[in-house]
């Protein structure tokens, strides 16, 4: 009689447990993991947030050792030596902990960084803009020309095909000072820097964004201890201020 009793107790118990497991599942199915340098979950409080379509990256919950830096698609060229900053950052909502540092050093006539992206996305060409934090130490002196290119997949092969691909470029006028400037760049000002690719700058979920890149033209003027600081960039709908 007693085993009888218990039985529609266990019943229901059985019952909780499969609807347990199966809302486990489905809510799986609609979970997104971040990645690592493009979470939003931080930034909140940000009153912009809900035009950000890309976080390129924020260099928050990375290894300061050159091979993590690496490994998280990050690279310096000619006289561009990246590295992590955790010493200049201000209170700004997205400054959070770490930043990215370019130094000046060796004897090469050019010198840029970047990041592969790699990242097939609907961008919007006539709405969106290309968003980044930037530090330029007044030390520095005169004013700089800072070029930004984007790199597309137009034949999605995950290569970058001068042949086959766009390169776009906008060039940046920075003012020397020692506090963050935020650089809003309409994707309608960016001039197709290549005779590859489709002529379109048309990043997709058909064609992607391939590599983000910072370049610096001014050899003549740079010293070794010359150096940049970078952080939070996104794209967004729309510009933005802070």
């Amino acid at each position: 009689m007693k085993e009888e009793s218990n039985k529609p107790a266990i019943k229901i118990l059985f019952s909780l447990f499969v609807t347990a497991v199966l809302i486990f599942f489905v809510e799986r199915k609609y979970l997104v993991a971040e990645i690592r340098g493009e979470t939003l979950s931080n930034y909140s409080s940000i009153s912009w947030i809900d035009q950000i379509v890309l976080l390129i990256d924020d260099f928050e919950g990375l290894a300061s050792d050159s091979v993590s830096v690496q490994k998280a698609g990050f690279f310096g060229y000619g006289r561009a030596k990246i590295s992590l900053d955790t010493a200049h950052l201000d209170r700004n909502l997205t400054a959070s902990k770490t930043c990215m540092k370019i130094d000046w050093r060796g004897s090469d006539g050019y010198a840029g960084w970047g990041k592969g992206v790699g990242k097939n996305i609907d961008i919007n060409t006539y709405t969106d803009f290309l968003n980044f934090r930037v530090l330029v130490p007044k030390s520095s002196g005169a004013e700089e020309t800072l070029i930004v290119r984007l790199e597309e997949d137009d034949n999605s092969n995950g290569i970058l095909d001068e042949a086959k691909d766009d390169s776009w470029t906008y060039t940046v006028k920075l003012k020397p000072q020692d506090k963050w400037q935020l650089i809003s760049i309409p994707l309608t000002d960016f001039a197709d820097a290549n005779a590859g690719g489709d002529s379109l700058l048309n990043i997709s979920r058909k064609g992607g964004l391939h590599t983000v890149i910072f370049s610096f033209d001014q050899v003549e003027k740079y010293k070794p201890e010359h150096n940049w600081y970078f952080d939070f960039i996104c794209f967004t709908t729309g510009r933005i201020k802070e």
